[in-house]
């Protein structure tokens, strides 16, 4: 576990987002002409992305520690390994 305190506050990176997504939202507002079930549908996508990129991390998964033992998979012979717990039928 890292001991490093992460802030609160979100990335310019999750704001620029927003704000493409928040200007996208009101062109097709003003191209619908009026408040409708689609634009209300289309909000509560662009807050439910907002919510979970906002709480989602923005590390690298490939730089955390892994869960999964090392060396439980196999390799084939082109040099791959596959998945724990899953064999090759490849001759």
């Amino acid at each position: 576990m890292s001991a490093t305190q992460k802030s609160w506050k979100p990335t310019n990176k999750w704001l620029a987002a927003q704000c493409t997504a928040t200007a996208t939202l009101a062109v097709s507002w003003v191209n619908a002409g009026a408040w409708t079930k689609p634009l209300t549908i289309a909000l509560i996508g662009l807050v439910s992305q907002a919510v979970v990129a906002y709480l989602v991390s923005n590390a690298d998964p490939s730089s955390e520690p892994s869960a999964a033992p090392h060396g439980t998979g196999s390799t084939t012979s082109s040099g791959l390994a596959s998945p724990s717990g899953v064999q090759s039928t490849a001759a």
